[in-house]
This record gives C-alpha cells, sequence and structure tokens, in this order.
C-alpha cells in the first residue's frame, strides 16, 4: 500500500511540475532530500520517481510563456565548465561504464542548478526553496536525534537507504550544514509554529549527529555553531545561553550517551592510533597519486577497484589486501576523478561564492527593504566553511543540496542586478554584473 501511494503522489507531482515547473523543481529538491522511496518495500523502490519530475518539470519549463534565461554569473559559468570536464573525464574514465552511469547522474543535478536559476526569479521562490531544503534535513535531524536519545548513543545512526545521504558520514554532513539554515530562516520566517519548528529540529540536529559516530562531522558541527555565535548580534545573551547549555550538556552527557560514544570521541584525540584514521592517510594518498598521475582528465567517476589500487598505489592492496575504498576527502576526489583543472574550476567556485556572498551581505546591510539577504548570507556563507571543513573527510563534491545553495546565490546575485538597472540611480555594489535578468 504504502509503495502504490508514493507512486500516485510521484505521478500527480508530475503533473503538477507539467503545469507549474518552478513548482516541479521544488518537488524535486524535496524528493532529493528526503529521498521518500527508502521508506517503501517493493516496486516503488526501483520506479524512477525524480526523474519522472525531472521530465515533467523539463517540459514545463520548455512549454511554459515564463521567460528563459542563462544566468550569467561566474558560478553559473564556473559549474558549466565543470560539467564539460566531468564529460571530458567520462571519455577517459579507467571505467568507461561506471563513469557513464555516473555522469548521467551528475548531470541530473547540474541541469536542476541552472533550471533552478532560471525558475527561482522571485524572494518567494527563493525563501521556499531555501525552507525544502532546511525542512527536508530537518526532519532527519529531528527523526534521528529523538532515536538518539531514546537508546542513549547505542547505536550509529544512517541516512536513508540507497541514497547519498546513506553513510553515516553523509548524513552527519548534510545534518551539520543544515543548522545554519534552520537558525537564520527561523529568524525571517513570520509563522510563529514554523518558527518554533525550526527552532525544536535544530536543537534535536546536535544528539543527530552526535549518533552518526563520523568525528569530522562533529567537529563540523562545533565549527558551524561557532560561526553562528560569532556572528550573533546580541553576543552577551547569546553567549551566556551557550555557555549554561554546553555546562548542562557535559554534566549530562555520561548518562546520556553510551560508552561507545565516549570512547569514539578518545579515538578523535587520539587520532593516530586509530586504524579508521590510517586507512583515511592511505587513501588520500591513492587519490592524491591517481590525480597527478593523470593531470588532465583523472581517472574517471567511480574509478575505484583492485586494480587501480594494483596500479597506482601496490602498497595500499599489502597494508589492506582486499579493500577497496573512496578518497574520504571532496577535493582529492575531485581531482583524482576529472584531474587538476577540474579541481582549480572547483576551487574557483567555491571562493567565488565567498566573494558573492559578501557582496550580498553588504547590499542586505544597506537597504532596509531587503534586510533578509544579510541573513541569507551569513546561513550560506556558514553552511559553505562547514562543507569545506567536513569535506576534509567526506566525499561530498557531488551533493545536490550544496548546487542548489549555490543556485540560490546566483538567483540573489541575478535579482541585485536587475534591481541595480532598474534603479540606475543607485551604484552597483562591487563584483554584482550589469546584467539584465529575463522577468
Amino acid at each position: 500500500m504504502r509503495d502504490l501511494l508514493l507512486i500516485v503522489i510521484t505521478v500527480v507531482c508530475s503533473l503538477v511540475a507539467a503545469w507549474s515547473p518552478s513548482s516541479g523543481l521544488l518537488v524535486y529538491v524535496g524528493y532529493a532530500v528526503l529521498n521518500p522511496q527508502s521508506y517503501t518495500w517493493f516496486f516503488s523502490r526501483d520506479f524512477p520517481h525524480s526523474k519522472l519530475i525531472v521530465a515533467a518539470t523539463l517540459l514545463g519549463y520548455i512549454v511554459s510563456s515564463q521567460g528563459k534565461g542563462f544566468a550569467r554569473q561566474r558560478e553559473s559559468f564556473l559549474i558549466l565548465a565543470l560539467w564539460a570536464m566531468f564529460g571530458l573525464s567520462t571519455i577517459f574514465a579507467l571505467d568507461r561504464e561506471a563513469a557513464k552511469v555516473e555522469f548521467i547522474n551528475i548531470s541530473k543535478i547540474l541541469l536542476m542548478f541552472f533550471l533552478a536559476t532560471s525558475l527561482i526569479n522571485t524572494e518567494e521562490r527563493i525563501k521556499l526553496l531555501s525552507k525544502v531544503i532546511a525542512l527536508g534535513l530537518g526532519l532527519y535531524g529531528l527523526k534521528i536525534g529523538l532515536f538518539v536519545i531514546a537508546t542513549a548513543g547505542n547505536a550509529q545512526v544512517n541516512g536513508p537507504e540507497g541514497s547519498y545521504l546513506e553513510s553515516n558520514n553523509t548524513i552527519g554532513m548534510a545534518l551539520a550544514m543544515n543548522v545554519p539554515l534552520l537558525f537564520y530562516i527561523s529568524k525571517t520566517e513570520p509563522k510563529k509554529w514554523l518558527r518554533r519548528l525550526m527552532r525544536v529540529m535544530m536543537a534535536f540536529t546536535y544528539p543527530a549527529v552526535a549518533g552518526t559516530f563520523a568525528r569530522g562531522d562533529w567537529i563540523g558541527l562545533a565549527i558551524v555553531t561557532g560561526l553562528m555565535l560569532i556572528k550573533s548580534r546580541r553576543k552577551f545573551l547569546t553567549w551566556t545561553a551557550a555557555a549554561l547549555i554546553a555546562i548542562i550538556c557535559i554534566a549530562a552527557l555520561p548518562r546520556l550517551f553510551s560508552t561507545r560514544m565516549v570512547q569514539r570521541y578518545d579515538t578523535l584525540a587520539n587520532y593516530e592510533e586509530d586504524a579508521s584514521a590510517e586507512s583515511r592517510f592511505w587513501n588520500w594518498e591513492f587519490c592524491r597519486r591517481v590525480g597527478l598521475a593523470r593531470p588532465l582528465t583523472g581517472g574517471g567517476f567511480k574509478f575505484f577497484s583492485r586494480e587501480a589500487y594494483a596500479t597506482y598505489y601496490p602498497e595500499f592492496l599489502q597494508r589492506w589486501p582486499g579493500k577497496v575504498w573512496s578518497c574520504h576527502d571532496t577535493p582529492l576526489l575531485v581531482l583524482s576523478e576529472h584531474g587538476v583543472p577540474a579541481l582549480l574550476t572547483w576551487v574557483g567556485l567555491i571562493i567565488s561564492c565567498f566573494f558573492s556572498l559578501r557582496a550580498i551581505r553588504s547590499f542586505g546591510r544597506t537597504h532596509n527593504d531587503v534586510s533578509w539577504l544579510a541573513d541569507y548570507a551569513d546561513m550560506l556563507q556558514i553552511g559553505l566553511i562547514g562543507f569545506l571543513v567536513m569535506g576534509i573527510f567526506v566525499d561530498f563534491a557531488y551533493y545536490e543540496v550544496f548546487y542548489q545553495l549555490v543556485a540560490i546565490i546566483v538567483v540573489i546575485k541575478q535579482k541585485i542586478a536587475r534591481r541595480s538597472l532598474e534603479k540606475s540611480s543607485e551604484p552597483m555594489i562591487a563584483g554584482m554584473k550589469r546584467v539584465a535578468v529575463s522577468s
């Protein structure tokens, strides 16, 4: 019954997407975050839910009378360049068949990025897209957090089965990145009940991340929390409340969480004695060798195999016989799969986002009617910093939410550029292009 119900919902959502492509995009992002088919058992698991919604959204976009255009911003060109490099690395991949399948999957993500920059063109839609991401991940945080508290942290938690967030490392990273989204969106949310729900979700996200046993995600969550405190406008009250909460949590930890979690923390403090940390260093070396041995194209998507280890790092097979892992590092993954030009482009994308967010924050602080932009800039900046920190320990180069957050940055820049053109008496902010945006 559950399988049939989800298929019916998907079909209805697809019809809505064909009629309203902007709604279709929001539904698609919701499906990408929640992965509802992972909660079914039979035929619905293999049903192409997302592909059907993507097809319907594209159809609606093509036949729609709404103005269409390419968002001519730095980030858009950089992602377009990355897409081309992904295609080139697929042609010369070590495992072409596996790389081709993954390239198709990644192409769907990048296509929806460009659709988002075209369709999410109003303040209301920007906020809706942000809420879909925050509430979707917040639901996981609430659910997992309750489970961790109920079990006193005796069981390691994972994400939805069969999804990109399935492993404990990836779900922990996604939840930690989502904390600033929940915090800042709740600040500007007019509905009282929704503000309270977001804050509850944010509170339960902390035990949820703890329950992943992913030490890199613990560090990332601590960093994003610290940045939120630093950027707080009521620093005395915020720091006082944070100190009181920390004291209470430290006192309650031995009773709330298991010995296993405490031992996991000990391995964070003594990482050099931990076999898991050691294996990560070996994987980093393997990915570095592949990237430098094939500097122009890398090994292509999904190049990890015993044959690849034997060719580029035979010592690995002697130390870890029978094991095949991935990079466990986002920049190294880009380098090893796509080469040096792709890594430089990816780094350029991140840097470009930070420059754009600085300009957006400045605009929001000097224009009272769009002051929410300053909060959104802080939200996205802290989320990206968390992404970079935790990305040192996790393969997260193709995380869909990351590209949708970049799309939000692009759309806001386009909106500011259009406003500056309409009000030519207002000076342009440094870094904002004078680009006319089709309505």
